[in-house]
């Protein structure tokens, strides 16, 4: 009788345990379901990798760092920005393009407008740019933004710099720019006779040819001459750029002259000398030597 009461004892002991075990362990797991929103992040951002991309994002000494965001996909793009001239004068007249592509990753829908500071040259320090097709633009749409201005003449010579920005309908920004060099005289880059040796004869043609650079454009020069006074000749004689009488195309920057040394003047080397003036009120001039012999 003991030992079945003994038995009893246990059979009833195991059955009780039983289901407290199973209560305990649904507990458990419906308190591991119910995690809250903080629970389930702080979880979340205990493990290593999300650690070292939260340390990327955020830095303890400036806040928020917005250079580790990939702005690729949000922000517009500057491919390049053009001065057309680049070399300029102050004179308040020679038409200037200020040319910039751009593009965004949401297409050329997204972008809301592009403006230059034209403040270094005596202009608007906000002025658009435009991709209509009108005011110097080529074509419409095609991400090429133009923009026509001039030199104020109260503009001191040298370097100015152009700051162009564009901005897309998100709110993001791109910034660049381009220098403009503002100079008044032109530059007398190469001039040469051919032949080198000019025979003076009165028949025998030579040819002189002279490189310009000029601030703005070339059509701005208003006088290229030679004094060949040395050798006979009793007025300036001035070059050509219209593809004839020896120049080889016309409106480029090499000017012309095509001339003869009277038969008169003696074996030698005589100092010519070249003048070049524009519109805008520069000049400048060099003396090259023509070699003659008879």
């Amino acid at each position: 009788m003991k030992r079945l009461l003994i038995w009893l004892l246990i059979i009833v002991s195991g059955a009780a345990l039983r289901p407290v075990h199973a209560e305990a362990k649904a507990a458990a797991q419906t308190k591991e379901e119910a995690l809250t929103k903080g629970e389930a992040v702080m979880l979340i951002s205990a493990t290593d990798f999300m650690k070292k991309k939260i340390g990327e994002l955020l830095s303890w000494t400036v806040g928020y760092d917005i250079s580790k965001v990939n702005r690729v996909k949000l922000t517009p793009s500057i491919n390049y920005i053009r001065a057309i001239p680049r070399k300029v004068p102050p004179d308040g007249r020679t038409i200037v393009e200020i040319i910039a592509s751009v593009d965004d990753p949401a297409g050329l829908a997204n972008i809301a407008g592009v403006r230059a500071d034209l403040s270094a040259i005596g202009r608007l320090p906000n002025t658009m740019l435009v991709d209509s097709g009108l005011f110097g633009d080529k074509k419409s749409a095609d991400g090429i933004y133009t923009l026509q201005t001039s030199v104020s003449p109260k503009i001191e010579l040298g370097a100015k710099e152009i700051p162009v920005a564009v901005a897309n309908k998100k709110g993001w920004l791109a910034l660049a720019k381009t220098t403009l060099d503002i100079k008044r005289n032109p530059i007398i880059m190469e001039a040469k006779f051919a032949p080198e040796r000019a025979r003076a004869d009165g028949k025998s043609q030579a040819t002189l040819t002279v490189r310009i650079d000029n601030p703005g454009r070339i059509e701005d020069l208003k006088d290229v001459t030679a004094d060949l006074r040395a050798i006979g000749y009793s007025e300036l004689q001035p070059l050509r750029n219209d593809g004839r009488g020896g120049d080889a195309a016309p409106g480029d920057d090499l000017f012309t002259l095509q001339f003869t040394v009277p038969a008169a003047v003696k074996s030698g080397d005589y100092s010519v000398r070249i003048g070049v003036a524009n519109l805008a009120g520069g000049y400048a001039s060099q003396d090259v030597v023509l070699k003659v012999y008879r």
